[in-house]
């Protein structure tokens, strides 16, 4: 398989067959061309193990312990330099480990995301995975497609073609043209319908030869709002314990004497406060979270994410714009034969043939062609006689397909379409296609209205119509002459999934309202919502477009759907929803039409069996057909984010209560716990925390909306609350007029507190800190939230376990049994107390969680009236109003860095988990593009994007 090194030698491509071009190639020809020239694909070079387990000691908090560890063995501390490094290597190894089994994961994923081509072989039509085409296949390129490989036209439409990936220029190119015949790799297929000849493959290509430079200097990674102030919350807690420190260091040394006394330890005593500031195990847990939950997503769920931060979008959404066909039904179309309406002078046999006459066969994967190729086959009719010499593709803008066909000396020019466009070019709007005309009875009024009466009548039913009409005479050559008799309507059935009303039932228990945009007429959509459970105030995308602009935005939040629209409407609907209501919105669809609003919403979802362009929009693909996959990805990526908000809390939090405490006790007393047991304290804290990733959490039926601002006052109520009960005990128990239970925090002669005092300090914050996770992670009360997960528990568990015998045991400590009972009998009360406020607070700053949803099993529908389906819709839309994210938090950006640059010293890490930054790099040329040649040091914002 190893691409060869010399340049493609195009005299050693197969010739194409001189009696028929689309014959396309033999099996020996197949395998000798594979020989030369390997497979279309380009080697992305792997990160070797050793770089992997090195960059665990780079980034922002690795290199602060690092300068810790410096600090300790410049005073010649000899053990805590042991113990701080080997605090380094501990969650180096853990990173390491929890980081490889996440590149694993996601590499499986990527796998899941190649595309597949219409390739012709030994004269017959295959579905091919693009790294398996090789020089002279003849391949079948339509609107959508990201053409796989270097590839010169030989029959068809003069197609429409993107290359703003390679040349930059907004306005498409046409092929064959101005530019030459050669349809460069990478580039999209607009409009049209083609079928070309591969000339190079892989590497040999011109953007496989830009990419394999690039891929050796420059990495691409998906930076994450919500990731960068995490990265800032820690830099300012980091930055405010670094005054403590100061702080604590001036005190111990002038106040008591340390520099007299011990300069080295009064150094340390500081130093080690600032170590257990430091969450350092913060960057392991986000990226073991996102990347498993990727994997999850994946394996579970049928739906794979294009990039990790995608995963917060999915979350955050509330409102889902989704396409009909093929996702809200089965796509698996029918036509109706004994429903045909033929046109005076033709016959339901002729309109079913026409309509055949009007297909390409070889796209298996268009629903309407392969219906009614299916049709006619079924008839049993022949089609001799007719020789289809040309077809103009379906293009969404024109909504129809022109084809030309030879019978005998005569020419025919048949059309099939949207009815209104079939009868009228003009309806609707003006296009650009290169045929207009209106039928030959466009102004007998009864002819039309009973056109119209039969189509409302179908679409009523539920039926998508297909209208035919016929030309006699090439349409092209004849221009203004041309005559076009409008044939029949073709009535096609597509039945809604089964487990569509049940989708819709669960997504508007998860608060996420479902708007249906469709280019069908607005009866079948007004009959399609009836029967999946949306309300059907189900509008024609011409009421929105004309529209005046200040009541379009106001149609647009009240519709439960549009019927009838245009590529442009779409991308509309989505960037009102989004901009000017500020909710985070997802989109469904399939096609070329659907990629600009794909591209617009937070959450783009690429359909199983969607076209490259739409792949390369979306940030969900699924690989399993329907909704469904959809709310398990919404279900699943809450989860994750439950998991993360409640660590990223709990260790800030954390670090408050560890770095007050410290602080104070040594202000008020001098004294100050070992240097070595705070860095073990530190340790503790991190590693008994990693099995957070795995943690029970559970999906709300809320959006997860994870604003730095409630995540920073949420973790002051912790560690501030904390903070001050743990004072507050340490003091009552250092003036404890029993005895037998007292510590103390001066010792004789205020010579320094003792061991026993240091050691009851030390298993208290181990305990508070410990225990604290539990109330984080609870949605409501503790006792009455989900439990965690075994692996939570039990290394929480084992920790305070390990921490009580320290305490007791250890020689310099020896904690007195009562003395550990009290800690732990006032961690348990205060921890209670502590939840109770909780749910207060959370309610005051406007986090509440929503309800538990206990089970991912998709809810039953029941019938509702229209009414009840507004006033349900009323409630969900008062939950939008309070998801509604600001306009600084709507975009996520990629960076483009030099693998050698130094700001990857001081990020938050992780990103070379994705390949090249983005989980769906296909390995193959055609995926290229959706990572297009971005010049060093720049920034690229997809025009939607994540609110973090």
């Amino acid at each position: 398989d190893k691409q060869p090194e010399a340049p493609a030698d195009e005299s050693k491509i197969p010739p194409l067959n001189p009696e028929d071009p689309l014959f396309g190639l033999t099996d020996e020809q197949i395998k000798e061309s594979l020989s030369v020239f390997g497979k279309n694909e380009i080697v992305i070079p792997e990160t070797p193990l050793w770089k992997l387990f090195l960059k665990q000691f780079l980034g922002f908090l690795p290199i602060l312990i690092e300068l810790a560890a410096i600090v300790s063995i410049a005073v010649q501390d000899y053990t805590d330099f042991g113990i701080i490094l080997a605090m380094l290597v501990i969650n180096a190894c853990l990173g390491f480990h929890e980081e490889y089994k996440a590149k694993k994961s996601l590499d499986e994923l990527s796998h899941q995301l190649e595309s597949e081509v219409a390739v012709r072989r030994n004269g017959e039509t295959l579905q091919l995975n693009v790294k398996e085409l090789v020089p002279g296949d003849v391949v079948l390129l339509v609107g959508g497609t990201i053409v796989p490989a270097d590839t010169q036209w030989i029959k068809g439409d003069t197609v429409s073609v993107d290359t703003a990936p390679l040349t930059g220029e907004p306005i498409p190119r046409k092929y064959p043209g101005d530019h030459g015949d050669i349809i460069l790799s990478g580039t999209t297929v607009v409009a049209g319908e083609c079928y070309g000849r591969v000339m190079r493959t892989g590497e040999h290509t011109e953007i496989g030869n830009a990419q394999k430079e690039i891929m050796a200097d420059k990495t691409v990674s998906v930076v994450s709002v919500f990731q960068k102030k995490i990265m800032l919350v820690v830099q300012i807690l980091v930055s405010v314990s670094f005054v403590l420190v100061i702080a604590v260091l001036l005190v111990q040394g002038l106040a008591y004497d340390g520099f007299k006394i011990n300069v080295s330890q009064t150094i340390l005593d500081a130093l080690v406060i600032l170590i257990a500031s430091i969450p350092i195990a913060l960057p392991l847990v986000l990226q073991v979270n996102m990347a498993l939950g990727a994997s999850h997503l994946a394996t579970t769920y049928n739906a794979v994410v294009t990039s990790l931060p995608a995963l917060q979008d999915i979350a955050s959404m509330s409102m889902l714009c989704s396409d009909k066909t093929g996702t809200l039904t089965t796509a698996n179309m029918s036509i109706i034969t004994d429903q045909i309406f033929a046109s005076d002078g033709f016959t339901a046999e002729e309109v079913i043939l026409y309509g055949f006459l009007c297909s390409n066969a070889d796209k298996k994967d268009d629903p309407i062609d392969r219906a009614i190729v299916s049709a006619f086959n079924d008839t049993g009719n022949s089609k001799d006689g007719y020789v289809q010499t040309e077809i103009i593709g379906f293009n969404p803008s024109v909504k129809r397909v022109v084809a030309f066909v030879k019978s005998g000396d005569k020419t025919l020019t048949i059309a099939k379409g949207l009815p209104a466009k079939i009868l009228d070019t003009e309806a609707g709007a003006p296009d650009d296609h290169e045929l207009q005309w209106k039928v030959d009875k466009i102004n007998d009024h009864a002819f039309i209205k009973s056109v119209e009466a039969t189509d409302t009548d179908l679409s009523s039913s539920g039926y998508k119509t297909i209208a035919i009409a016929v030309c006699e005479g090439n349409a092209r050559e004849l221009g203004d002459a041309a005559v076009w008799k409008f044939a029949g309507l073709l009535p096609m059935l597509d039945p809604p999934r089964e487990d569509t009303p049940a989708t819709i039932e669960s997504l508007h228990h998860a608060n996420i309202s479902v708007k249906m945009i469709t280019g069908d007429h607005a009866n079948v959509g007004k009959e399609t919502s009836r029967l999946i459970g949306l309300g059907t105030n189900v509008l024609p995308g011409e009421e929105m477009r004309n529209a005046p602009s200040e009541t379009k935005n106001d149609i647009i939040w009240n519709a439960d759907g549009f019927a009838a629209v245009l590529p442009s409407d779409k991308r509309e609907i989505v960037l009102v929803l989004r901009n000017h209501f500020g909710l985070v919105t997802g989109m469904t669809g399939d096609g070329v039409n659907d990629a600009a609003a794909l591209s617009a919403a937070q959450v783009g979802i690429a359909v199983a069996g969607a076209t490259d362009a739409a792949k390369n929009a979306a940030d969900l693909i699924l690989t399993e057909e329907g909704l469904s996959p959809i709310y398990g990805a919404v279900l699943e990526s809450r989860r994750i984010f439950a998991r993360i908000k409640a660590y990223v809390v709990y260790r800030v939090a954390a670090s408050i209560v560890l770095v007050l405490t410290l602080s104070i006790v040594i202000f008020v007393t001098s004294c100050a716990v070992d240097s070595l047991m705070i860095i073990i304290l530190a340790l503790l804290n991190d590693v008994s925390m990693i099995p957070v990733a795995y943690d029970n959490a559970k999906a709300t039926t809320k959006p997860q909306l994870p604003v730095a601002k409630t995540l920073v006052l949420q973790s002051l109520f912790y560690g501030l609350v904390q903070a001050g009960l743990s004072l507050m005990f340490i003091f009552s128990m250092a003036n404890n007029r029993d005895e037998r239970f007292a510590i103390d925090l001066n010792g004789p002669n205020n010579e320094g507190c003792t061991g026993e005092a240091r050691g009851f300090i030390w298993f208290h914050l181990v305990m508070v800190t410990e225990l604290m996770i539990f109330s984080v992670r609870a949605p409501r009360f503790v006792l009455l939230s989900p439990p965690p997960s075994m692996y939570l528990a039990g290394s929480v568990l084992l920790t305070l376990i390990l921490g009580g015998l320290l305490a007791g045991f250890l020689q310099m400590w020896t904690v007195p049994g009562g003395d550990i009972g009290w800690i732990i009998l006032f961690n348990v009360a205060s921890f209670l107390v502590v939840d109770l406020m909780k749910l207060q607070f959370r309610k005051m700053i406007g986090e509440e969680p929503g309800d538990v949803i206990l089970s991912d099993e998709l809810l039953t529908p029941t019938t509702r009236t229209e009414t009840q389906k507004t006033v349900e819709k009323g409630e969900r839309y008062r939950t939008h109003r309070e998801s509604i994210v600001s306009v600084a938090d709507r975009n996520h950006v990629v960076e483009v860095k030099s693998k050698s640059g130094l700001p990857a010293f001081f990020s938050l890490g992780g990103e070379t988990m994705m390949d090249n930054g983005y989980v769906n790099v296909r390995k193959g040329v055609a995926g290229l593009a959706a990572s297009s040649v971005v010049p060093s040091g720049t920034r690229r914002t997809k025009q939607v994007s994540s609110p973090y």
